[in-house]
Formats: C-alpha cells, structure tokens, sequence
C-alpha cells in the first residue's frame, strides 16, 4: 500500500508538524508500508497530482490549512483519501469560539469567555484569565493574565497568530485529556506541567511535564468524562481519531477547553501516551489511524 505522510507547512506549528510527520514516516515504513514523505512549504495545487498516485494520505499538518479544513476540502474535491476528520469538521473543530457556543448549546460546561469585540466589558473579577488564538495550537500566543492591566499585551501578543482572541476565565484544577480511537475512549491522560499553565516549553521539552495515565479520576467521574468525550467528538461529526481537553475544578466538575482533530505523534504527545496504555504500540496505532481513513 502507497502511503503518502504529508507535514510541514505554513504555520506556526510548522515545526512540530515535521516532528509529527518524521515519527509517521519511520512507522509507517516499520508497518511495511510503501511510504513516502511530502513537504508542505505552500498552498500549491501542483502537489495534489503527485498525491492521486498513492491510497492514502496520512495528514501531519498541523495548524492553519492543516487542521482548519483547508487541506482537508481540497483532498475532498480532487478525490483523495486522508486519516482524520473531514473539512467541515476540521473547520468547526479549529475555532475554539464556535466549539464552545456549540458544546454550551449542548448543555457541556466550558468556561465562560470574552471575544475581542467585548473585551472592554471584562470585569476586574474575571481575572486571572488566559488569553489565546482562537484557531491556533500548541499553546503558541497563550498567555495567563493575572490583572487586566495585561490583558492588551497578552492580546497583542495572541494577535501574532490569528486576528480572533479566545479570552477565557481561567480555572484553577488538573489538566485531563481524552483521546478518542475507533469509536473508543482511551484511558484519561492527566497534565503535570511544571509551569503554572501547559505551554509550548512544557508540552514539547521533553521532562517539563509528568503525564499521568491513567489519570487517578474516581471510577465515576472518569466513566462520565469518558463518555462525554466520545458524545462530543460524534457533535462535533469528528472521523477516525482526535482529543477533547478538560479542567478538572477542586468540586470535580469537568469542563470542556477544546478538542482537537489531529493530535501530535511526536514522543511527548498525549495520544501515543494514551494508547500505549491501552495497549496499543505507536506502530499499532498508525496502522489502525491509515485503516479508518481507508474505512476498512
């Protein structure tokens, strides 16, 4: 099978993105794979034709165009299969905003927030608070505001990477994620960061964060968290593979900060963490994520 591991790309995850595309690569490869590599350096429709020659594309894009449906609309429209969600999801998935006027319709509890056209109503009271890109991962432009004399530099400073700013009421409690495989929940991974917030340091320097997992939750409490996250990946109409994010308050109330459509697979992701628990070795785990694209 001709596997083609598309990564790279123009945004700021682009870095993390080669990580992610190098440790696909050298799986696929092992999994006996006919298995190709593919820069993404622009948004030129010439590599589409080079595409058509394989089965599948192993999507390891991450950011903008990667995750936001843009690749994924144009896989669609030249008849090319991909792993992942599909661009309408994508799309939805990559704004934090829409996800959380969605999930709060839906009756899930997600912090409260302002956009940038409010942020002049923000109350004293609602700090601290974090601020960040609304479409924009690895925690790049995320800063943790203590009093709102910071708010305006935390917000040009997430005005790096998008012109829309998520400014969300923080909440003290245990970082968890949920990675959802197959139609299954896999065990709860729990955030230990040795800065007050997950950010790109702790998330990508290797012993800057003690992960957890499973994450010691009260059988109860996990079984609701896991449940929950498989119903709010099926909203959200997400395909194959992905990761719903949570805070965790010191009541035990959960609420819902994202959901992300194609997680990392570099060796400080968090669901190669979750699987490996669940028995399923990195190999085993791409294998099964080119199998869903394939709809085997």
């Amino acid at each position: 099978m001709k596997v083609a591991v598309i990564y790279g790309g123009m945004s700021a995850e682009r870095d993390v993105s080669i990580k992610t595309g190098e440790a696909v690569l050298k799986s696929c490869l092992e999994n006996k794979y006919n298995a190709s590599a593919i820069m993404i350096n622009d948004k030129n429709d010439e590599v589409f034709d080079a595409l058509k020659e394989f089965d599948i594309v192993f999507n390891a894009l991450h950011g903008t165009f990667g995750e936001d449906g843009s690749i994924q609309s144009m896989l669609e429209d030249n008849g090319i299969l991909f792993t992942g969600s599909g661009s309408d999801s994508s799309k939805t998935c990559m704004d934090k905003i829409k996800c959380k006027n969605i999930l709060r319709n839906n009756n899930y509890s997600t912090p409260d927030w302002f956009e940038l056209s409010n942020y002049n109503e923000i109350p004293k009271s609602f700090f601290p608070c974090i601020v960040k890109p609304n479409a924009q991962g690895s925690t790049f432009g995320l800063s943790l505001v203590e009093k709102k004399s910071d708010l305006d530099k935390a917000i040009s400073n997430s005005l790096k990477f998008d012109n829309d700013i998520l400014i969300e009421e923080y909440i003290s409690g245990r970082e968890i994620t949920v990675g959802i495989l197959d139609g299954e929940a896999l065990p709860v991974v729990e955030i230990l960061p040795s800065h007050e917030i997950y950010d790109y340091k702790c998330k990508y320097t290797p012993g800057m964060t003690k992960y957890v997992c499973p994450a010691s939750l009260g059988e109860d409490l996990k079984n609701r968290i896991m449940l929950d996250s498989l119903k709010i990946f099926d909203l959200l109409n997400c395909r194959g593979y992905g990761r719903v994010d949570y805070i965790i308050d010191n009541n035990n109330n959960y609420y819902f900060l994202e959901i992300n459509t194609l997680p990392g697979m570099t060796n400080t992701s968090l669901l190669p963490i979750a699987a490996k628990n669940a028995d399923i070795p990195f190999n085993k785990l791409i294998k099964i994520i080119i199998e869903l694209g394939l709809g085997d």
